[in-house]
């Protein structure tokens, strides 16, 4: 029996030793560049001399690019473990069974752009018009004919040929426009002889058309193993630690690259660090992100081209960004995943017109005020401003930053309406002085205010969430939003507020807010989905109501011992 204990003993502990040997003896990782070795990776070669890889616990292999190279079709193939390339090219070697992920985005500035020779007949888009245009082949095509749609110019008014890597077919008028990069083959160009004054330069970012570069992909299957994602969190975090030191030492960092490049040129070279420093983020809380919004639109232009092509759901993930951020201790409650729908939701025209029916029934309630104590049209303008917008106005005095200057100075629809709710009130009392006293009147009005209330306290959620504030500052505006505006009227008049005289008024938005909140948390777990998000703010929307409507129908108040009367709303 022991010597059976003896051997189970032995497996055991022999087991553990093989796991803890193959964790700290990995593999190497190999990691396929675009291109041949430049200052563009700069940040690598740094991360390596400098063993920030190492003190990961990864061991990195830097694999040389070049022209005939496509790094996505390296990964698919099995001869790389991570692959550097654009969103376009991942897009188009998309293939089911061999998915690749975008787990991070080192550049998330401008860098591709199409350049024109005056000397070839181009002083502006139109003159490309019956001219050579070339391209590399690798995704820069759509982007050139995305550009020309925008530009109204037809794209078989052109001819595409496939250019040298230098941007020599431009120099010798081989072509009288062609795609670069400005980190690369924009500064050869005019390292050939041309001047900046005989270019003409067209950034495809700035009509609208984004281009993502340099994303590091892994394969999609292998995001399941929890080992590899603790490896890809180590990668990103030593990646991040040598672009940040390229920054601070440029000079110095290009010796990194003079150990690797076979045609280095110190001069050229640090132009074009300088250039890629430009478009990497300096803010190392933002480097890596892959910014949703800018995907998805580069992303509809590959969709819309080819519908029946095979288009992956997962090509991006924020999972190692999030848990970078989770050991630095800078995650928010709500991922950029979450927030980015909220927002996108705020946006809705839906959403817009819940907002308005908000505002305008406040408004009404003001102006209704104003009638019952005789004020002229002036007065009743005060009051139905003060209730309509006062609420917003706090609640965006608070969030500041893209709150300002205030929505109803942006969008005049909120003036207007208001004012128009004024003037036909004014007209309809004119005619018949009751109207507003009468029992159906009422009854519409108490309904209406309870969705308008409802609206109000979601859109404070709403536009606290969009707004990065404390997750706690949700529900406090969303109650804002929708009480502040009676206060400040409350206040003009001379009265005490009701709300604090023990009527159950803010107490529905706060539950709301915090029910919102809650949700939006759980949502944190489908970042390719916002149906949560949808379902959880529509949710806290009839939440909210719901609470209204008993409150109404109950005549709930607080008790006296906590401040309650009898005095009735």
């Amino acid at each position: 029996m022991k010597n059976y204990i003896f051997i189970i003993l032995t497996v055991i502990i022999s087991s553990i030793g093989n796991i803890y040997a193959n964790e700290i003896n990995d593999p190497e990782l190999r990691v396929q560049l675009p291109w041949m070795h430049s200052s563009q990776f700069t940040g690598f070669y740094v991360a390596q001399l400098r063993k920030h890889f190492e003190n990961e616990g990864l061991r990195i292999k830097l694999i040389e690019g070049g022209p005939k190279i496509n790094a996505a079709t390296e990964l698919q193939e099995g001869r790389a473990d991570i692959a550097i390339v654009g969103l376009g090219t991942a897009w188009e070697t998309s293939k089911k069974g061999k998915e690749i992920t975008n787990i991070s985005q080192i550049v998330t500035g401008s860098g591709l752009v199409v350049v024109c020779n005056i000397g070839s007949g181009v002083y502006g888009p139109k003159d490309v018009i019956g001219k050579k245009i070339g391209i590399w082949g690798v995704g820069d095509k759509s982007v050139v004919e995305t550009m020309l749609k925008k530009l109204s110019i037809p794209i078989d008014s052109v001819q595409f040929i496939i250019q040298k890597p230098d941007g020599s077919d431009l120099v010798n008028k081989n072509a009288s426009c062609v795609t670069a990069m400005t980190f690369d083959e924009y500064l050869r160009i005019i390292d050939q002889g041309i001047p900046y004054s005989d270019l003409i330069v067209i950034d495809p970012n700035k009509l609208g058309i984004p281009v993502l570069l340099d994303g590091v992909y892994v394969s999609t299957a292998r995001l399941k193993s929890e080992h590899f994602r603790k490896q890809m969190v180590g990668f990103i975090r030593a990646l991040r630690n040598g672009w940040r030191e390229t920054r601070i030492a440029p000079t110095i960092s290009l010796e990194a690259v003079k150990a690797l490049s076979k045609n280095f040129n110190r001069e050229q070279e640090l132009k074009s660090l300088e250039v890629m420093l430009t478009i990497i983020p300096s803010d190392s809380s933002k480097f890596g992100l892959l910014d949703i919004d800018t995907f998805e639109k580069e992303s509809e232009r590959y969709k819309s081209k080819d519908k029946n092509k095979y288009y992956p759901k997962d090509i991006w993930t924020h999972q190692i960004w999030n848990q970078l951020q989770r050991d630095d201790g800078q995650l928010h409650p709500l991922t950029v995943s979450t927030k980015y729908y909220v927002d996108h939701i705020s946006h809705l025209l839906f959403f817009k017109i819940l907002v308005y029916f908000g505002v305008f029934t406040y408004a009404l309630s003001g102006v209704l005020e104003a009638i019952n104590r005789n004020y002229d049209l002036w007065g009743r303008l005060i009051l139905a401003f003060l209730s309509g917008i006062g609420g917003g106005t706090l609640r965006d005095l608070i969030i500041g930053g893209d709150r300002l200057p205030f929505y109803y100075v942006k969008d005049v629809t909120y003036p207007l309406g208001i004012f128009l709710v004024v003037f036909f009130s004014s007209v309809v009392v004119g005619f018949y002085p009751n109207a507003h006293k009468s029992d159906a009147f009422k009854k519409i009005k108490k309904y209406s205010d309870v969705f308008g209330f409802s609206a109000l306290a979601v859109a404070g959620t709403i536009y606290s969430i969009s707004s990065d504030m404390p997750w706690f500052w949700a529900p406090a505006l969303a109650a804002i939003s929708c009480a502040g505006g009676g206060v400040l009227r409350d206040i003009v008049v001379n009265q005490e507020p009701m709300t604090f005289k023990g009527i159950i008024y803010e107490e529905a938005a706060i539950i709301g807010g915090i029910f919102i909140v809650i949700g939006l948390m759980l949502s944190n777990n489908y970042e390719h989905s916002p149906t949560t998000v949808f379902l959880t703010i529509f949710g806290g929307l009839a939440l909210i109501v719901f609470l209204r409507i008993i409150v109404y129908h109950f005549g709930l108040r607080y008790p006296k011992s906590l401040g309650g009367t009898d005095i009735q709303h």
